[in-house]
């Protein structure tokens, strides 16, 4: 048990620590060249692993066989990254973590019917998600008046708001295609060996038409997030999934925002908010509930159904 409690707890810190980093760094760098450095690094990396592990007719097997969900998890890894690393330039590092995470659950609720066809919903997720939608909506209203811990014009903090919630988007639906790879018997590395393709490719095109692109202020912190902020993180997500109940795992993901919110408080462009600290705390709650509303549900329909067969 410990042996995944520590990797999971480990994942949610880095990613935590990423948010921060990033967003103090894009106070001076362009997000499209921060991300197309890391993320050229970070794939050559899990290409070169899995071509060495399985050689180039099995990494690339994907692209021809399971065409349609590759397509898919590199339309929403760039549609995630993107639009969190250009949020961070205008919304506090917690609001981002914790807006991304929370609208997993949410929108989970409002796509049920869609995703998971004759199961049925919760009313225990039902308040967890009307109680999350109200705190977003508290976070949102926060950072237009003022009571965020980084201070914006509304044009800027309305742009930020869009492309968190895109961010939020993005990951729940990264997840569903990240499932479906798993399922087809796609092992952790097949999977980020062909995931960037498209990040990359739109990264590197934004850097082709900027005029100040940057490239030598911007490889020193692009190096440490490709390595802190996305290899790491993702391999200590795969180990410790592998070695914990879904509960578990789920309960410690949610810690982030609280790590986000502690670790900015050393970044001087931020000040210190009540309100931010009061709505994540509550979302990671929920968060909680909800899953241990499923989980208990979940437990006693499969007790059920057992008596039942017998």
């Amino acid at each position: 048990m410990l042996r995944g409690v520590l990797p999971l707890t480990g994942f949610a810190a880095l990613t935590a620590a990423l948010d921060v980093f990033a967003g103090n760094q894009l106070e001076q760098l362009r997000p499209a060249t921060v991300a197309a450095v890391s993320f050229t690094l970070a794939a050559v990396f899990f290409l070169g692993f899995a071509l060495l592990r399985d050689g180039v007719a099995v990494t690339f097997r994907p692209l021809r066989e399971l065409r349609r969900d590759v397509v898919m998890i590199n339309v929403t890894t760039a549609a995630t990254w993107l639009s969190m690393l250009f949020a961070l330039r205008y919304l506090e590092p917690a609001v981002v973590n914790v807006v991304g995470i929370a609208l997993g659950p949410v929108l989970t609720l409002a796509f049920n019917p869609l995703l998971r066809k004759g199961t049925a919903i919760l009313r225990a997720e039902a308040w967890v998600a009307a109680g999350i939608g109200v705190l977003i909506g508290l976070l949102v209203w926060g950072s237009f008046t003022g009571h965020s811990g980084l201070d914006r014009t509304p044009g800027e903090t309305l742009i930020g708001v869009a492309l968190v919630l895109v961010t939020g988007v993005g990951s729940v639906t990264n997840v569903i295609y990240s499932k479906r790879l798993s399922d087809a018997e796609l092992p952790p590395r097949r999977v980020l060996a062909v995931r960037f393709f498209l990040i990359l490719a739109m990264t590197w095109a934004l850097v082709a038409v900027d005029d100040a692109p940057g490239f030598g202020p911007a490889f020193g912190p692009s190096a440490l997030i490709a390595l802190l902020g996305v290899a790491l993180p993702l391999y200590l997500l795969q180990v410790g999934i592998r070695r914990t109940e879904p509960i578990t795992a789920s309960i410690l993901l949610t810690l982030s925002p609280l790590f986000a919110y502690v670790l900015q408080l050393a970044d001087n462009r931020l000040t210190p908010s009540v309100l931010t600290l009061g709505c994540v705390a509550g979302i990671v709650a929920l968060v909680s509930a909800g899953t241990v509303a499923r989980l208990r549900h979940d437990r006693e329909a499969k007790a059920a159904e057992s008596v039942a067969t017998v």
